[in-house]
């Protein structure tokens, strides 16, 4: 979307945002208005409201009369974040394949379209924000708002560590899932559509322990054996 017909705040939402994402404002960053104001050119009222939507959705921590900074993910969270996937995600699937209708699976499979568009353009900021898209549509589609909500703010915690993936291990075959889940909604087949999704999630975390795999190695002096096996979360 491009800057015209939003309001400032709106367009220093989606700035900060994908700084954030993409690791332009690093984890654990202090947020002080000074630095944003002279960053992003922004006045401080859509700064700061634009700071207040991001803690809501879990991109940043906002400790009371303390300046907000980016909020990280550590090695260890990974397991309970994931685990807190498999426990949202696997029931919103069931119940999306027997409440989705024919105008939200339609908009499901245009999001993978996109997501591939953008695979092919070799924008992962982009790719990652459809895939966000398309798992907050799933959550949607079973017209409960409160489970959208919470679907919603728990990926929006992981964009960070999906675009990671994705620039660093490349984001071929990525969306496959995607059309797999799909498929098993359009289907109207409940535990199929579960089924896919744990795989999906089971995948993406493999992912995440391939990079810090990867980030042991890198970091390690060269008479040191590389790590074997799964990194602990």
């Amino acid at each position: 979307m491009t800057s015209i017909g939003r309001t400032k705040t709106e367009q220093a939402y989606s700035a900060l945002r994908r700084a954030i994402v993409t690791g332009d404002l690093v984890e654990d960053m202090p947020l002080d208005d000074a630095m944003l104001l002279a960053r992003f050119g922004f006045g401080r009222t859509p700064i700061r409201e634009a700071l207040k939507r991001l803690a809501d959705e879990q991109f940043i921590n906002y400790p009371p009369h303390r300046t907000p900074y980016v909020r990280g993910i550590k090695v260890r969270d990974l397991s309970r974040l994931y685990e807190a996937r498999h426990l949202l995600e696997e029931p919103v699937a069931r119940l999306a394949a027997r409440r989705a209708t024919p105008a939200q699976l339609d908009e499901l499979q245009r999001i993978c379209d996109r997501i591939d568009e953008e695979i092919a353009a070799d924008r992962p900021y982009e790719a990652v924000e459809y895939d966000h898209q398309f798992h907050l549509e799933i959550a949607r589609s079973t017209d409960n708002p409160f489970l959208a909500e919470a679907v919603n703010r728990l990926n929006c915690g992981s964009l960070r560590i999906w675009y990671l993936a994705h620039s660093t291990l490349g984001m071929a075959n990525t969306n496959a899932d995607h059309r797999a889940i799909q498929a098993a909604l359009t289907d109207k087949d409940p535990e199929q559509a579960a089924a896919q999704v744990t795989r999906h999630i089971d995948k993406s975390y493999a992912r995440q322990m391939e990079l810090h795999r990867l980030d042991l190695v890198l970091l390690a002096p060269s008479s040191t054996p590389s790590p074997q096996g799964e990194a602990p979360p």
